[in-house]
C-alpha cells in the first residue's frame, strides 16, 4: 500500500506534496461547459464519498478497516483539492449557483434515462421537474442582476439539442443547440407533506448495484447544491436573490431526504462505500470524455486511478464478510443515455402539461 501524506515524517515533504495538489484553474471564459459540468459532478461524488468515510469510522468495529478508511480518506481530500482548483476561482455565485443546477440537471436527465427500477426511476423524473422551475427562476434574476451571458448562455447552449453522448465522440458534436429555459413545476407545489416525501426503499439483494450508483450520484450532486447555496446566500448583496436561495435550499431538503429514504437500510457501511466508489469512477470517466484542458483532465485522471485501487481495496476486505462480485465496474455500469438533456427535459414536461 502506498506511503499516505500523514505518514511521510518530514514536513517538507509534507509541504512539497500538498502543494502539488493545486492545479491551474481554467478561465470561465474559455472553459468548455460541459467541462464545468463534470468538473462540478466530479467534486460532488468526491465530497460526498470523503464524508462517508469519516462517517463509517463511527460504524467500524474492525481496527484495521478503520485505518484503511482513514487513509483513503486522505487520498479522497486529495482529489477534492485537485479538482476544486481547476475552477476559476473569478467565478460569481449566481454563475456558480446555475452552474450547480445545470449539473443537477444533466445527472437527473442522465439517471432518468438510464434507470430500469420504476420507483427510482419516477423520483428522478419528479426532482427534475423541480429543477428546471429552480434553474428558470434563478436565471431570470441573474438577468435582473446583469449576469445575464457570458459563462451562462454557453452552459444553456451547451446542454441543448443533439445526439446522446458515445464514448469517443468529441463534446462540441454532442451538445449542439440550446436548452429552452422552461417552468417545470411550479415552485409553489415544490413543498409537500412529508408523507410524500418518504419512498419505498429499495433491495440490495434484488435491485442491480447499478441503480444504487444512479441514487448515490444524483444525491451527491443535490447535497452539494444545497450546501453550495447555503455559502452564496452569504455573498449576494441582492436580498431578492438571497430570498430565493433559501426557498431553493429549503426545497433541496425535500429531495435529499427523497433520495436517502430509497437507500437500503440494511446496506452495510463498507457496502456503501463501494457503491460510492463505484459512483466516483463513472463520474471521473466521463469526466475525462469532457475535458479540454489539461487541467480537468488531469484532476480527473488522477482521481480515477486512486478511485479504482480503492475500490480493490476495500473488495479485498468485504471478501470477509460476502462476495465482492457485484460490486465491480462492468459495462453496464458505464451506459449511455439515448437522449439529449434537451431532448429528454421536454419530453418528462410535456407528460405532466
Amino acid at each position: 500500500m502506498a506511503q499516505f501524506i500523514n505518514e511521510l515524517g518530514d514536513f517538507n515533504k509534507i509541504r512539497e506534496e500538498i502543494n502539488n495538489w493545486t492545479l491551474s484553474s481554467v478561465s470561465k471564459d474559455r472553459a468548455d461547459p460541459m467541462e464545468m459540468v463534470k468538473l462540478s459532478s466530479g467534486y460532488a461524488v468526491e465530497q460526498f464519498q470523503w464524508l462517508s468515510y469519516h462517517k463509517a469510522l463511527g460504524m467500524i468495529e474492525d481496527k484495521d478497516l478503520q485505518k484503511l478508511c482513514t487513509r483513503i480518506g486522505f487520498q479522497e481530500e486529495e482529489h477534492l483539492s485537485r479538482l476544486g482548483s481547476v475552477v476559476d476561482p473569478n467565478m460569481t455565485p449566481m454563475e456558480s449557483a446555475l452552474a450547480l443546477q445545470m449539473t443537477a440537471i444533466q445527472a437527473f436527465s442522465e439517471a432518468g434515462q438510464l434507470e430500469t427500477n420504476d420507483i427510482c426511476k419516477s423520483t428522478y423524473d419528479y426532482i427534475l421537474l423541480d429543477h428546471l422551475t429552480q434553474m428558470k427562476l434563478l436565471s431570470d434574476s441573474a438577468s435582473r442582476m446583469g449576469a445575464e451571458g457570458g459563462v451562462i448562455s454557453r452552459i444553456m447552449e451547451s446542454f441543448g439539442a443533439g445526439a446522446a453522448p458515445k464514448m469517443g465522440a468529441r463534446p462540441e458534436e454532442i451538445t449542439k443547440g440550446a436548452i429552452q429555459i422552461r417552468e417545470g413545476r411550479p415552485i409553489e407545489k415544490q413543498f409537500i407533506p412529508t408523507d410524500d416525501i418518504i419512498k419505498q426503499s429499495l433491495s440490495k439483494d434484488t435491485v442491480p448495484v447499478e441503480s444504487f450508483v444512479n441514487v448515490h450520484t444524483v444525491l451527491a450532486n443535490d447535497v452539494q447544491l444545497r450546501d453550495e447555496y447555503h455559502l452564496f446566500r452569504r455573498m449576494m448583496p441582492s436580498e431578492d436573490s438571497r430570498r430565493l436561495l433559501n426557498i431553493v435550499t429549503a426545497i433541496e431538503n425535500i429531495h435529499v431526504a427523497m433520495l436517502e429514504s430509497l437507500m437500503d437500510p440494511k446496506t452495510s457501511p463498507l457496502e456503501y462505500l463501494m457503491i460510492n466508489e463505484l459512483m466516483e469512477i463513472k463520474t471521473h470517466r466521463q469526466g475525462i470524455q469532457f475535458a479540454k484542458s489539461d487541467s480537468a483532465r488531469s484532476a480527473h485522471e488522477y482521481a480515477l486511478r486512486e478511485d479504482e485501487q480503492h475500490l480493490n481495496w476495500l473488495r479485498d476486505a468485504y471478501s470477509s464478510y460476502g462476495s465482492p462480485a457485484k460490486f465491480k465496474a462492468t459495462d453496464k455500469l458505464f451506459a449511455l443515455p439515448q437522449m439529449s438533456i434537451n431532448e429528454y427535459v421536454n419530453q418528462i414536461a410535456a407528460a405532466v402539461a
